[in-house]
């Protein structure tokens, strides 16, 4: 199979994070408030929002066989997609007018501790409040964002009387954002949610954003192929990269960045012109 990069493209995958627990710093908390403060600003959850739901849930059964259930009798504009029995992401219909160059949207969901707390500071730094704070039924509140300079995002404060958050799948483990002012782009993301930033690679213009210790996204520009406005890739563990963009390509999604030796990473437009980051799960 011949997959052609149709842009340069900088990917920043940590591939050995810090898997350290803290539990010996923390002995007075509970394993369950140690394992909630581990979680924190990590990307655990994404919907995508397509302007043609069907054609969005038959590429993404056909190409990583997942399944689709409705999420509730009474939301039909809803459903809930199933890596085996582990909730993995939502599907909503979206309007195809709301933006000129792609008709579908990945959004992923990081948890914070209060959603209400960082939808105020992001307004305070002027980004738009796209959906405010409210229910996310079984998993807890949820807002979404788009940051000065366009990028989209969801926050997610779990609920901690509910389990059901527990059954997600953990199969989100890495974002990227490719931005037009990364230096401006990381101070937002400091300020309103609190990540702790660091230099990555040899370029003083791309950062890591860290939380508990942890990397949990990076910052990179933004190639010149694309129309100029930040956006957030966010990336996904497959068990077979080549196997599933083999399916992808034959299902009509294009190839945007292709893996090679050192970086087993991959990112698609799929047909419906949503980018998604696909990363090589690694063998236990």
């Amino acid at each position: 199979m011949k997959i052609k990069s149709k842009y340069y493209i900088s990917l920043f995958f940590p591939l050995l994070l810090s898997s350290q627990l803290t539990f010996a710093d923390q002995s007075n908390a509970t394993v369950e408030q140690v394992i909630e403060q581990e979680q924190q600003g990590k990307l655990i959850w994404g919907d995508l929002y397509s302007s043609d739901v069907n054609s969005s849930i038959d590429f993404y059964n056909k190409v990583f066989g997942w399944t689709t259930k409705k999420f509730g009798e009474k939301n039909a504009r809803y459903h809930i997609f199933y890596d085996g029995d582990q909730p993995i992401a939502g599907v909503i219909s979206r309007s195809a007018q709301r933006n000129k160059t792609e008709t579908a949207l990945w959004i992923g969901s990081f948890t914070t501790k209060s959603v209400q707390t960082a939808v105020t500071k992001a307004a305070d730094k002027k980004a738009t409040i796209i959906l405010k704070p409210h229910d996310f039924k079984y998993y807890g509140k949820r807002a979404v964002i788009a940051d000065p300079q366009g990028g989209v995002v969801a926050l997610l404060e779990l609920d901690p009387k509910n389990d059901n958050h527990k059954k997600i799948s953990n199969k989100w483990n890495w974002a990227q954002l490719f931005s037009v002012d990364t230096s401006k782009a990381s101070t937002f993301y400091q300020h309103s949610f609190g990540y702790s930033v660091e230099g990555a690679g040899e370029s003083k213009q791309n950062y890591y954003l860290s939380q508990q210790d942890e990397v949990r996204a990076s910052i990179v520009n933004l190639p010149e192929s694309f129309e100029q406005r930040d956006r957030w890739v966010n990336f996904i563990e497959v068990d077979n990269l080549m196997s599933i963009l083999e399916k992808a390509e034959k299902n009509g999604a294009e190839i945007i960045y292709q893996p090679n030796k050192n970086n087993q990473l991959a990112i698609i437009s799929d047909p419906n012109g949503a980018l998604l980051g696909l990363a090589e799960q690694e063998s236990e």
